[in-house]
């Protein structure tokens, strides 16, 4: 099945986009949906506290909305680049399914991770964060909404992740699928403004969500996007 899936999507262009636009939304809304409802409920019935101060701004959710649904044009606008990509040859995808879909999902999981620094130390530079990075940085205080308000050139550097991995390796198509799946569940998990291991100090690996929560409070540090190493490394942690 999704072999047949995938072989559409990528017949034409207008598939790429048309099958991206719907994978991203659904992808989007049902996470965020899910992700705010049971935050609700920890919060209500577990006591998983927010993160600091409170200062949503009038209108803010709604105009991360907007932002957010014309990231996801930017990235099916991508698909085109994929699909011609695979038409001539440059890029590959395996339609297998085997023991090393594992090892592959956590090679782009760390992919991402250096992606994702690299791209937001661009992001954070003096020419970018204020003609491109304020954009997402307006969410001073980030909501489940948040996870894709960008600047449409953010959305556009951020989403040539999965660029290289298909230039380089066939990897397996359940795998390529999961690396935004992830993407997305952390990125809620860190723009949901909870600190869910409130005892752990701020450089903890599990520690991401209060880590990327600080990061919007003050504009500045925890540049990474899971794990806290990069910072480490690169002297651009906070441990507030």
């Amino acid at each position: 099945m999704l072999e047949i899936i995938m072989r559409w999507t990528f017949e034409t262009w207008y598939h790429a986009f048309i099958a991206m636009f719907i994978f991203f939304n659904i992808l989007y809304w049902g996470i965020t949906f899910i992700g705010l409802y049971l935050f609700r409920y920890l919060e209500k019935y577990h006591g998983l506290h927010q993160v600091d101060n409170h200062f949503v701004r009038p209108g803010q959710q709604r105009k991360e909305i907007w932002q957010s649904m014309r990231s996801i044009f930017v990235f099916s606008l991508q698909g085109i680049a994929i699909q011609q990509g695979l038409a001539h040859g440059w890029f590959q995808i395996s339609y297998g399914f085997n023991w090393w879909f594992v090892p592959q999902v956590a090679l782009l999981f760390l992919w991402n991770e250096v992606h994702f620094y690299a791209v937001h130390s661009l992001l954070h530079t003096r020419f970018m964060i204020k003609q491109v990075h304020w954009v997402h940085h307006h969410s001073k205080e980030p909501t489940v909404y948040s996870t894709f308000s960008f600047h449409w050139i953010e959305a556009f550097l951020l989403g040539t992740v999965i660029l290289l991995p298909l230039l380089i390796y066939p990897f397996q198509a359940a795998a390529i699928i999961s690396l935004p799946v992830l993407s997305l569940i952390i990125n809620l998990l860190g723009h949901c403004n909870y600190d869910f291991f409130s005892k752990n100090k701020p450089d903890h690996v599990l520690k991401f969500s209060y880590r990327h929560s600080m990061h919007h409070k003050e504009g500045k540090g925890n540049l990474g996007f899971l794990l806290p190493w990069l910072d480490i490394l690169f002297k651009t942690d906070s441990r507030k």
